[in-house]
Formats: structure tokens, sequence, C-alpha cells
């Protein structure tokens, strides 16, 4: 992903302690604010489905919009001691150092957290140069990290497919699982139904798919 110069102001801002212990995680810190994003893109980062944070190079919060605060919290409760950043975002951050800001390719990571919810985490250098690299080190001073719930947005992209390919209420079950990499096997075992089903199943999804997208072709042409 590209990630684009953006305007930075430093009045106005919010930001949270450097030790997020569960307690002061939702407030507002009365202390000096360093320079982040203006008013303007809070409002965008506020709107995004995905949790968004800014990071220092010494591995601290900048800027959380309140997805990734929700997030967070969620990854923490596998952890009672937690305090600082989650575990998993600080350790993304540091793999992105290491590889130094030259690189252009994010550095990913999943984990699970709890209610057996898949956490994504991709983090890469915010090109802020022109504003925020006063000390002239021609370095990136921040890392932009994205978090996201992927069990939450399967369900929003299968609740989308089944409106668009009119799936019923079976192919859906069967779907949700071949999503999430079941075999047929699995899906028979999870279902309590036979893999003959399952394939006549998978076999009906398939053609209402390559029908829906036939029409979608056809309706362009």
């Amino acid at each position: 992903m590209t990630v684009h110069t953006l305007p930075i102001a430093s009045e106005g801002t919010w930001i949270l302690n450097s030790r997020w212990d569960r307690h002061n995680f939702n407030e507002e810190v009365s202390q000096p604010k360093p320079a982040t994003f203006d008013w303007s893109w809070q409002i965008l980062a506020e709107s995004l489905r995905e949790g968004l944070m800014i990071i220092s190079r010494n591995v601290k919060p900048v800027y959380v919009n309140r997805q990734a605060k929700e997030l967070c919290q969620t990854l923490a409760e596998n952890d009672p001691s937690w305090a600082g950043l989650p575990e998993v975002v600080s350790e993304i951050c540091h793999k992105l150092i290491k590889n130094g800001n030259g690189s252009d390719q994010p550095v990913i990571l999943e984990c699970q957290a709890a209610g057996g919810q898949t956490i994504r985490v991709r983090a890469s250098w915010l090109n802020s140069y022109a504003s925020d690299d006063s000390r002239g080190t021609g370095r990136a001073q921040y890392i932009l990290v994205f978090l996201e719930n992927r069990n939450e947005i399967l369900q929003e992209e299968l609740q989308f497919e089944q409106q668009k390919y009119q799936f019923t209420d079976r192919e859906m079950e069967i779907w949700s699982l071949l999503r999430q990499d079941y075999s047929y096997q699995e899906i028979a075992a999870t279902l309590h139904i036979s893999l003959n089903t399952v394939k006549t199943h998978v076999k009906n999804i398939y053609a209402k798919k390559r029908w829906n997208q036939g029409g979608e072709k056809n309706l362009v042409s």
C-alpha cells in the first residue's frame, strides 16, 4: 500500500499515555502533544473500518483511532498483566525498524485473540519526511499500523455474497467453512452431513457464482 504524505499539526491532537493500562486507555492525555494528524485527517481516521495507529520510532503510540483501541483491548484479554502496547503490535514495529525504512514492503502478522478471533496487524512506514523530520535525518519518524478483525470482515463478505449469489442457508454454512479453509471431509463432519451432500452443495455454489459472473459480463458487453 502506498502511503502519501499527510499534513502534520501540533495542536488539537489526541495521544495516549505511553503506558496503556485498561483504566486510562480511552482517556485523552493532557500533556505536550507531538506532531500528528490535523483534525481533518483524524475525522477520516475515525471513520475507518480498520484500526489505525501511529507509532513513533521508539515504539510509543502517538495516535490511535477508536477501532484500534477496541482491537488492542481484545488482544490484551489473553494477557492479564498487559500494560503497554499489545505484544504483536510491539513485535511488528520492531520487525519494521529492523528491516529499515528503505523498504516499501509492509510487515504483516496474524494472531489469535480471545474467543477465537483472528487479528491481522499490518505495519509500514509513514512517509512524512517533509513535515516531521526537523532534525534532517532523512528517516521516516512514524510507523503506520493497521489492525483488522478477520472474523468480522469475513462475516461482512459472506453476507454480501449471500445476497449477491442467492445462496441458501445450507449453502452459506458450507461456503463459510470453505472460506475458512475447511476440507470437504471436515465440512461433512462439522455439519453432520454426508461427503456427497457437501460435494453437491459445493457444485451448486460454484454454479451460482459462474451464472452471476456470466450475467455481469453480458451487462458490460
